[in-house]
């Protein structure tokens, strides 16, 4: 099967694993069987647990667990990552047990909150464009009505009150200028957001809620200038590397670096986890990062060791 099952005993202790959960945990199945399942739950949940599991076996039937909560498994390392888990009850040689099939969904967490931030996104974008749109329809025309207004009494009034309404008329086309350039602002606040600088930032973030830890982040150089095609190739090599470290690498420390130094813009995602083992075929994602450095004349390399971590780096030409 695709996920990993355990088999629990009315004891709650494991009677039967299958290959995956060896995977997704990393512990031998000699090490599971016997044991509580409470094992590989955060410890805080353990006595928690063994109580919902006493009731699903008075009241058994066929359902998620913890619907509507956020899940978590531990692995033999200490290392939390986010799962579904379904609960099924049955018989094995004629005693009821629960089967309990788990998966990995570190990378629909990173997805939704992608999701979400890009739903944020689109409400603050509209936000602006409806402010901008309230100043430029009903402030700015107010001032000019005013303006009109005082204009037209200059011809009756007295020299040195002329003088004041003139003043006040060049103050105004001055506030009228800067409400424009704010206009401007509000409405461009969308495109401008995307640095290159504000796109990683907002991927460290997201990672690191699924991390339970968010990488160090280190920038070097002008970044700001790098155009819009190189800003959105870096950030999927960056989202790239950073879901692969989430799902597994059971990393305890991650480091993310942008450098535009010259005419090169180089970017490093390091992490001390379980590395890419030696008979381990390069997956799509690393393929794809390699492909959209060639198409920017630039290159991918990636370092890593069984126990030993992994390292990305990512370099392509820009103007300095």
């Amino acid at each position: 099967m695709p996920d990993g099952v355990v088999i629990v005993n009315t004891d709650g202790e494991i009677v039967l694993v299958n290959r995956e959960v060896e995977r997704l945990l990393g512990y031998p199945r000699a090490e599971l069987l016997g044991n509580k399942v409470e094992m590989l739950l955060a410890p805080e949940l353990a006595d928690v647990h063994a109580g919902h599991r006493e009731g699903f076996l008075q009241a058994s039937r066929r359902r998620a667990m913890g619907r509507g909560l956020d899940l978590s498994a531990r692995r033999s390392d200490g290392s939390m990552f986010p799962v579904e888990i379904s609960l099924a009850p049955a018989q094995v040689a004629g005693d009821p047990v629960v089967i309990a099939t788990i998966r990995d969904v570190t990378a629909d967490r990173l997805a939704d909150a992608e999701l979400a931030e890009a739903h944020q996104r689109v409400l603050l974008a509209e936000d602006h464009e409806r402010i901008a749109r309230d100043l430029h329809d009903t402030v700015i025309q107010r001032l000019f009505a005013a303006g009109l207004s005082l204009q037209s009494v200059l011809p009756v009034v007295p020299d040195n009150a002329k003088v004041k309404i003139e003043r006040i008329l060049d103050d105004q086309d001055d506030a009228i200028r800067e409400l424009r350039t704010a206009i401007f602002g509000l409405s461009s606040k969308r495109a401008a957001g995307r640095t290159i600088r504000v796109v990683v930032n907002q991927l460290v973030d997201d990672v690191g809620r699924v991390l339970g830890f968010r990488p160090t982040l280190h920038f070097n150089g002008v970044l700001d200038s790098i155009d819009s095609e190189v800003t959105d190739e870096v950030a999927a090599v960056v989202r790239e590397a950073l879901s692969n470290v989430a799902r597994h690498s059971h990393a305890r420390k991650v480091e993310v670096s942008l450098s535009h130094v010259g005419e090169r813009l180089a970017v490093v995602i390091a992490d001390d986890g379980a590395g890419i083992p030696s008979s381990h075929r390069l997956g799509s994602g690393l393929l794809n990062m390699h492909d959209r450095a060639a198409r920017l004349n630039g290159t991918c390399t990636v370092t890593s060791g069984e126990g030993a971590g992994t390292t990305v780096r990512w370099q392509v030409p820009v103007g300095s």
